[in-house]
């Protein structure tokens, strides 16, 4: 599914709620309900297994006792569940960190210990990236197991003769001319062949006469990215990669391919040292050389005791090294202890580009069932038989690329750590470096138990105008407004029957500018895009005495207890785990599947609203193997022996598809399925060719008889469909939308769940204002109920139904989210009420603002005051005293007040304005709760009194101030310590709490 600008149209949604109680755990819900039933006390209070976790970063083994069991009693306590350790060193982005314990070494190894069995006494769950930095490979690499390029040479020789002489070796970079994004590239792009272990692979011979045999024109512009020798940056769109390789190559009358009667092989008359004896036949001959060098590509950020080459993706003796070298330390220092790793993990691939293994031909031979020998001049452009012919060799040899990925590395990878009771975790599929890496995304990820990837924050994601579709990824970390590869792992974890859809949360280049109400925005588009398991980038480790806030990772975002606001971040985990539970609940909903063809590479783009769909419904993606091997049809729509379900596949467009993909087609189409797509007209490969291509013309034949359009061809019990609108046949068959907002100018994202006893609507504002829309639910014949993740509490919403549809006016605040639920059985003592807050029934009104003066107090050991009088709420940032213009940390406001006024009949809230950044009210000495996102507001029902009544509000803001106040200080008089750098001039934050504070009711 090829995702182009002009295809790309907003995600839209919902509105609603206008108001947010916000308590730590435990909590209850609403006075008067029964919380009877299983899923929402689960939900009230999810379990262990539904809260994040994160990646616990040890830099050069910089870590303590102390330390570990500071960090893992603070998860725990907070809610987090899990961490993803990782040991590399540092330097990223600048950031250096002192030596601590040298990597594997027995002080090292008594460290790791200690923290297996820490976790395993908090019952927190240890994941290990199995290297030190990202990918896998080091000191126990040997160039014969690194990742390699092929190369190429060539020399022209006539006959008749007797040849008895040398072949030219490949330039060390022939083809290589304009890489510039693998890591470290320029250390080793250059080096002479004598440094690189070059290999041969094979040597023919092509009949050229003398003639110009390659390809030409526009098609020549395709070549580097057909032969796999394109560079790409990991902001690369999938369009843009995937795009150059599936335009074919049709053939030209201009064409001089060579026959394949006129390629000799010439292997077995090449020794080693490269002389070749040969009677040279009548004619102009060219020796075409095939060998490999190693890319040299080496690790990125690793600890110099287990630095060293990268494995080969596409051989499985690199995982048994990486496993025998280093996963067996792993598990076996953590058997010492009574512990287990839960799972290894391969993090994300920062490996440039390789694109050949020294057994290729004989896996080319296992996968595609031909020898591709005589074809490999095409590698340099040469065309063997014809343009079209050359061009599915090449398809075929970059998909086996792709199947030693997915087969011998992430496949064998799991086997190992399923023989060790382990799981495996992958973050397989991108973004990558180099982003044309030849990967099938689905198939990688589906090697794993738990397929992962990752979203970013922009630079200045907190200002929406950063965040619109027509930004770049340099700009949003967007793909026209949508994460980049989340919704591929969301499908590939569908397709393979994954309940758990992970993902690197939040990373960014933003040092402490980020907080739980912040980072809400991104986690909710995550959570749409069908993310259900956030590891939180990054938790660094750190020893307390090294001081706050200590040592960093020079990417962030910074998340553990050194940041200013841990002591307030319960209710963010809250919000976390019982989304997650929620959004693991069941199955995905999707009406639609589409297949993406059998190309590689092959990505799936971020998700968007495909134009002949429309907005309002969801799908997945899938590849050839689970379209050849899982997909069948029940009772009309298509489903996966896991559990999920379909109503219409769609095909690619293209006019090419494996003949056993064409065959399935025609099964599922017999056995009930609705099909959309064009007829294709040939094999994409040479596997069994030219019958390949007879037989697809056959079966099109039989299948298009004539143009369907909607309403399509009766084919056993199904309909094929083409041309079409994909959203008239889904309606006419009696599919409305699953969600659709009525206001246009709303912009809602919704993500689906369906299980035996409820419908579950995840849906959120995608803008930063408040919003109000009508939302049509596809659910009948049941009460529908507003469950808060942020509060964990619930009420009935006033509702019509129509149409076979659940019509709910909402209101929405900025970012705000909530979960629509429509239970089978309804909630025994849950009554509707009107007006409420989440429904645009009923308004505010201000009954009073609290006005004049505020008495606040400071941490003098962090520079601020003791005690000082506000004559009027105003930004700390600002105030002539220095010791509160660079304050960072906690605050406590205090200010009494009188209401005299006869108290509001209905709710009554405290309105807090802009707080920066989060806050925990109390009111006449009651907890009112954390506040960390909008609306910034507590209700205060029951609470406020006639007369005089009692206020504390404490704020905390963030580290920047403080460290950008240190800067200008002396090193012996700097309260901070810390690794990353802040200058003096640069802007200081906005902090305290500003307001307006008020007294509101909702009537």
């Amino acid at each position: 599914m090829s995702l182009k600008r002009r295809s790309f149209l907003k995600i839209s949604g919902l509105a609603g709620f206008h108001t947010v109680f916000v308590h730590p755990l435990p909590l209850v819900a609403m006075s008067g309900t029964s919380t009877d039933d299983a899923l929402f006390k689960s939900f009230v209070h999810p379990p262990e297994t539904a809260r994040s976790s994160c990646y616990w970063w040890w830099f050069n083994g910089l870590v303590d006792e102390e330390g570990i069991r500071r960090d893992l009693e603070a998860f725990k306590a907070k809610g987090m569940g899990g961490v993803l350790m990782v040991n590399s060193s540092d330097g990223l982005g600048g950031a250096r960190i002192p030596k601590g314990a040298a990597f594997l070494s027995e002080e090292w190894k008594a460290l790791y210990r200690f923290a297996m069995k820490e976790a395993k006494r908090l019952n927190i769950e240890v994941g290990i990236n199995l290297s030190s930095g990202w990918c896998m490979g080091g000191p126990w690499i040997q160039p014969e197991n690194s990742g390699r390029w092929y190369l190429q040479s060539t020399m022209e020789l006539k006959g008749p003769q007797q040849f008895n002489g040398k072949v030219p070796l490949p330039g060390n970079r022939v083809g290589y001319d304009k890489v510039f994004n693998p890591p470290g590239y320029k250390e080793y792009i250059d080096l002479p062949l004598t440094r690189l272990d070059y290999r041969d692979t094979s040597v023919v011979a092509i009949r050229t006469s003398g003639k110009e045999h390659k390809i030409t024109g526009s098609h020549a512009t395709l070549l580097e990215a057909k032969t796999n020798r394109k560079d790409a940056s990991n902001f690369a769109k999938s369009f843009e990669i995937t795009d150059p390789v599936q335009t074919p190559w049709s053939n030209n009358t201009n064409d001089a391919a060579v026959p394949l009667s006129d390629v000799i092989d010439l292997t077995g008359k090449m020794d080693a040292t490269g002389q070749l004896r040969w009677e040279v036949p009548p004619g102009t001959w060219t020796v075409v050389r095939t060998g490999h060098r190693m890319t040299g590509s080496k690790l990125m950020i690793a600890q110099p005791e287990a630095d060293g080459l990268s494995i080969d993706w596409f051989d499985k003796k690199g995982v048994e090294l990486q496993f025998a070298h280093l996963g067996k330390i792993f598990i076996e220092e953590a058997a010492k202890v009574g512990a287990k790793p839960a799972y290894f993990c391969d993090d994300s691939f920062e490996d440039g580009f390789p694109n050949w293994t020294p057994q290729i031909l004989e896996k080319f031979r296992h996968y595609r069932g031909y020898d591709a020998t005589p074809y490999l001049p095409v590698l340099s452009g040469y065309l063997i038989g014809s343009a079209d012919i050359s061009d599915r060799f090449l398809n075929d040899y970059r998909r086996t690329i792709a199947d030693c990925m997915a087969d011998e590395h992430y496949g064998y990878f799991a086997a190992l750590c399923h023989q060790q009771g382990m799981l495996v975790q992958n973050e397989a599929a991108g973004p990558s470096r180099s982003g044309t890496i030849c990967i099938d995304g689905l198939k990688n990820l589906g090697r794993s138990d738990l397929p992962a990837g990752e979203f970013w924050l922009a630079p200045k994601h907190e200002d929406q105008e950063n965040l619109t579709d027509d930004k770049s990824y340099g700009v949003s970390r967007l793909d026209f407004g949508q994460n980049k590869v989340t919704k591929m792992v969301a499908s590939a974890a569908h397709i393979y029957g994954r309940k758990l859809v992970s993902a690197e949360a939040f990373t960014s280049f933003r040092h402490w500018t980020d907080y739980p109400g912040s980072l809400k925005q991104a986690l909710d588009r995550a959570f749409c895009e069908g993310i259900n398991r956030i590891m939180i980038h990054t938790s660094t480790a750190t020893r307390p005495r090294d001081g706050l806030p200590g040592y960093e990772y020079g990417a962030g975002t910074h998340f553990n207890p050194n940041v200013t606001w841990w002591e307030f971040s319960a209710p963010f985990f809250s919000y976390v785990a019982r989304s997650q539970h929620l959004l693991r609940a069941g199955h995905f909903v999707a009406d639609v599947l589409f297949y993406n063809g059998d190309i590689a590479p092959n990505l799936v783009a971020q998700k968007h609203i495909p134009a002949a769909l429309g907005k309002g419904y969801d799908y997945d993606v899938c590849n050839t193997e689970v379209l050849l091997e899982r997909l069948r049809v029940r009772g009309g729509n298509l489903v996966l022996p896991d559990g999920m379900q379909y109503r219409m596949l769609v095909l690619p467009e293209s006019s090419r598809m494996p003949v056993a993909v064409l065959k399935k087609i025609k099964t599922l189409l017999e056995q009930g399925a609705l099909v959309m797509g064009a007829p294709p007209e040939t094999d994409t490969g040479l596997t069994n060719y030219p019958q390949c291509d007879n037989l697809i013309q056959q079966l099109s034949k039989e299948l298009w008889k004539t143009p369907a359009g909607d309403k399509g061809i009766g084919i056993g019990k199904g309909r094929l469909f083409y041309p079409g609108s994909i959203r008239t046949v889904l309606k006419d068959t009696g599919c409305m939308p699953d969600f659709e907002a009525a206001n246009n100018n709303a912009w809602i994202d919704f993500i689906h769940r369906t299980t035996e006893d409820a419908e579950i609507y995840f849906i959120t504002n995608r803008k930063k204002e408040s919003i109000q829309s009508d939302c049509l639910f596809r659910v009948s014949g049941r009460q529908p109920e507003l469950w808060d993740p942020v509060s964990g509490k619930r009420c009935i919403p006033l509702y019509r139904q129509e149409n076979g549809r659940t019509r709910i006016a909402l209101s929405l605040d900025v970012f705000q989210s909530v979960f629509v639920v429509f239970p089978k059985v309804k909630a025994k003592g849950l009554l509707a009420s009107s007006p409420n807050v989440w429904q645009p029934t009923g308004s505010f009104r201000r009954v009073q603002e609290l006005t004049g003066p505020w008495e606040l107090q400071f941490n003098p050991e962090w520079g601020g005051p003791a005690a000082i009088r506000f004559d009027t709420l105003q930004d700390w940032s600002t105030h002539p005293d220095p010791g509160i213009r660079y304050y960072s940390g906690k605050a406590v406001y205090r200010k009494p007040f009188s209401f005299h006024d006869v108290l509001p009949a209905g709710s009554v809230f405290l309105e807090l304005g802009v707080v920066k950044n989060i806050c925990r009210v109390w009111l006449n000495g009651a907890d009112l709760g954390i506040v960390w996102t909008a609306p910034w507001r507590v209700e205060v029902t029951g609470k406020l009194k006639r007369g005089v009544n009692d206020l504390r509000i404490e704020v905390i803001n963030l580290w920047p101030n403080r460290l950008i106040g240190d800067v200008a200080l002396a090193p012996e008089q700097r309260r901070t310590k810390t690794n990353i750098a802040f200058k003096k001039e640069d802007p200081l934050l906005p902090s305290g709490l500003l307001g307006p504070v008020a007294i509101t009711a909702f009537t």
